[in-house]
């Protein structure tokens, strides 16, 4: 692919930017996040190495940029279809929203998998802390949004909530997804314990957890 020409406008470095991560996140789709090289983004951009490393210094920070911006999509999504309600949603209602929510994302949940294993592992403070700053903001925001459908949830547990969902989303993903031979094994008829399939196994866990909050909540009550 012939290189672009140089960005000069602040609109044309934005454009540029979100190719990048556009490009990324096509690549991502089929290969395996160790497998890809600033190289091989740089070339599917259509850009020089060079220019490339004058928007990201790193690919940890061109995937901690692209899981932000993946997750900034999700939460509007969530917020917005929670903002549509009227009543208090019942658990299994919210099993549902958080199903509809993840529907279509498989690539949003490959990068929460490998966000603490692979992405914060060389990106600079300021890049950590913005996104770090960006995530509480957002989390807080839907938690609270959460409180005010599950009167079970008292103030501050939407949150925690959120954040627990991730830890699931993190465990099953990387159980999901084994190693080549691992997987070899697991096609075994009587390793058919250790198959996970993702969603299912995370929005059967997720509505556990939901009904172990209801009861606690109901029993301090009593």
């Amino acid at each position: 692919m012939r290189p672009r020409s140089r960005a000069v406008s602040d609109e044309q470095k934005a454009e540029r930017r979100s190719t990048i991560l556009q490009t990324a996140l096509t690549a991502f789709a089929d290969t395996a996040y160790d497998e890809l090289t600033m190289d091989r983004i740089a070339a599917d951009a259509g850009l020089a190495k060079g220019t490339l490393y004058l928007y990201f210094r790193s690919k940890e920070e061109v995937f901690l940029a692209l899981c932000e911006h993946e997750l900034g999509r999700w939460f509007d999504d969530l917020d917005t279809a929670l903002q549509t309600r009227r009543a208090e949603m019942s658990i299994n209602g919210l099993v549902e929203l958080f199903a509809a929510s993840f529907a279509g994302r498989p690539r949003l949940l490959r990068l929460l998998a490998i966000l603490h294993t692979g992405l914060e592992h060389n990106v600079p403070y300021a890049a950590a802390l913005g996104f770090k700053t960006l995530l509480k903001s957002r989390t807080e925001a839907t938690g609270a949004l959460l409180e005010s459908y599950l009167r079970f949830l008292e103030p501050g547990r939407g949150a925690a909530l959120l954040i627990k969902i991730y830890a699931l989303i993190i465990g099953f993903e990387h159980l999901s997804e084994p190693s080549g031979v691992v997987r070899e094994v697991l096609s075994q008829p009587d390793m058919e314990l250790f198959r996970v399939n993702l969603q299912p196994a995370l929005l059967d866990t997720l509505k556990i957890l939901l009904m172990g909050l209801a009861y606690e909540a109901k029993y301090r009550q009593a």
